[in-house]
């Protein structure tokens, strides 16, 4: 898994239209001695220098993790087609050795305040009814005996917490009511 850069006339890469033609990129490459062919990987992928790739897909040359000398290439590259040079997140690189964030209207931004969906409403989680209580003695999965301090079943996004001390050294411990693992000690 790699962060691909792209060299695009879109608003954003990840748009539809003006594309930079299949013709284009070929043409564009043809004139440039530094880009070298590997059919291997694909009709359009070209290498660059040593271990550097340039490739187009769709509409977009694009490149994965460039390093800084093949981002400077890629921006004097949009600039042949009239593109920009795009991160995935859609910041912009161009040439002056950090990304920016592209610019938009107020009004857009606006909008998006009030065209984000609601969130969700969480879903319930239903728990089983527990075989103790507060202030029961239990033992845990390893055979230690603990006395329960306190139980919260809506905590943790709805998944419950135990809250115990165990007997023998004091220290507490704190599992989820979904998964608790403790069974109850039979009261003499």
């Amino acid at each position: 898994m790699g962060y691909d850069i792209h060299i695009t006339r879109r608003k954003s890469w990840a748009d539809t239209g003006d594309d930079i033609t299949t013709e284009e990129w070929l043409a564009y490459v043809q004139r440039d001695p530094e880009l070298r062919p590997l059919p291997k990987n694909g009709k359009y992928f070209f290498q660059w220098g040593d271990d550097s790739w340039l490739d187009w897909s769709k509409g977009v040359i694009y490149s994965k993790n460039p390093n800084e000398p093949l981002l400077t290439k890629m921006t004097a590259i949009a600039k042949q087609f009239n593109a920009t040079v795009q991160g995935d997140d859609g910041e912009i690189y161009d040439g002056s050795g950090s990304p920016r964030q592209p610019k938009t209207s107020l009004g857009f931004r606006i909008a998006g305040w009030f065209s984000k969906p609601p969130p969700k409403p969480q879903q319930k989680v239903e728990h089983e009814p527990l075989p103790f209580g507060v202030g029961d003695t239990v033992v845990d999965a390893w055979g230690f005996e603990h006395t329960i301090i306190s139980i919260e079943p809506d905590a943790n996004h709805g998944l419950g917490r135990i809250q115990s001390r165990r007997n023998k050294d004091g220290t507490e411990h704190s599992c989820a009511v979904i998964a608790h693992g403790f069974n109850p000690v039979p009261k003499k």
